[in-house]
Parts: structure tokens; C-alpha cells; sequence
């Protein structure tokens, strides 16, 4: 079956068969047959030894969960070495695409709780949360790390920024980490 449609995130991809099912949608899809370079020796083969398929959580079509039944192939080479096909869309030992991946970055930041953004993107919380954690180590600096607990006050003050001001400290060294000139919600997000 031939579809004249590319989906996001799934281009140079054969898809197959899409099924609706009453909460969902399976699209069945393949990447088209190429040489691929052994891990081991470097030798390119087209030698195919099975197929597999792997379940991978997609974004959301027309507000249902979406899942891709990816048929994905495993070369043998002539010095022995078993391994798969490179997928664009998916890494190694994922089940979600790459597409999901960095919808759930972008979810975990934006989204008021965690559970919200599991249940957009038809996970559960704690992977939102992994996801959050390791995009938060990313944008930190090397080195540096935030105490177990933090204090929040606020204070009167006398200069042109605001009336009030507020402090961030740490709760058990109870050293400063930050004075903010205003108490609104944009300047603490920010």
C-alpha cells in the first residue's frame, strides 16, 4: 500500500499500513534496503539475517496515541557480527522516537505538572521526570549544583526595581544564591 503522505519525523520512511484502532493508531513502517557498515570490521553488507519489530511511542495523529510498528532489519557480516539497521527517526534500545523525545523536553518545561505532560504524550510520569532531570543537567553549568532544599522570602526594599524584592537561599547553609528584583511570577521563572 502506497501513501502519498509524510508524516513529521518519519521521512525517507516506508510506511506500510496505518491501522485505527478506537484509542490509537499503529503505523507500520520500514526503512528501504541499503548497505550498512559492520560495527565490528567496517565491511559494508546487505546480507539481511531476521527481521524484528519494535513497538515505538510517536506523536499524537488527530488526537489519538500513536505508535509505530517499526520492521527493523538485522545484517550479518562475513566475520560473524549480528546488528541493525540505523533508523533516522529512533536511537538504540529507545521506545519512544526522536520526535517524542524532545516533545517531552519541551512538555516537562511548559506543562504545570508532570502529570499533565504524561498524559499528553501517553507515558508515564516517571519518565517525564527523567526526561526533565537529564534536560536540567544539560543547561547547568559543569559543576554546579543546586542544594537539597532551598528557602524563598521576600523583603522590603528601597531601590527602583520594586517595592519588594525577593531572596533565594539555601536552606541548610543558609548562604544567598540569588536576589531577585521583583516578586512576579515571570521574574522567578525567569
Amino acid at each position: 500500500m502506497n501513501f502519498n503522505m509524510e508524516l513529521p519525523g518519519l521521512k525517507g520512511v516506508n510506511i506500510e499500513e496505518i491501522i485505527e484502532q478506537e484509542n490509537r493508531i499503529l503505523v507500520y513502517v520500514s526503512m528501504p534496503l541499503k548497505e550498512h557498515s559492520c560495527p565490528a570490521c567496517g565491511v559494508k553488507t546487505l546480507k539481511v539475517h531476521d527481521y524484528r519489530t519494535r513497538k515505538i511511542g510517536h506523536l499524537s495523529f488527530w488526537g489519538r496515541l500513536t505508535k509505530l510498528m517499526y520492521r527493523c532489519r538485522r545484517y550479518r557480516c562475513t566475520c560473524g557480527k549480528r546488528f541493525a539497521e540505523k533508523a533516522p527517526f529512533v536511537e538504540r534500545y529507545q521506545r519512544f522516537s526522536k520526535e517524542v523525545n524532545q516533545a517531552m523536553i519541551i512538555q516537562s518545561v511548559q506543562s504545570k505538572t508532570f502529570k499533565d505532560a504524561a498524559m499528553t504524550l501517553g507515558t508515564s510520569v516517571s519518565t517525564i521526570i527523567r526526561r526533565f532531570i537529564k534536560q536540567v543537567k544539560a543547561a547547568l553549568p559543569e559543576g554546579f549544583r543546586l542544594p537539597k532544599a532551598i528557602a524563598i522570602d521576600e523583603y522590603k526594599s528601597d531601590t527602583d526595581a520594586g517595592k519588594y524584592q525577593l531572596i533565594i537561599a539555601n536552606a541548610e547553609t543558609h548562604e544567598p544564591i540569588d536576589i531577585l528584583p521583583n516578586r512576579r511570577l515571570q521574574t522567578i521563572k525567569t
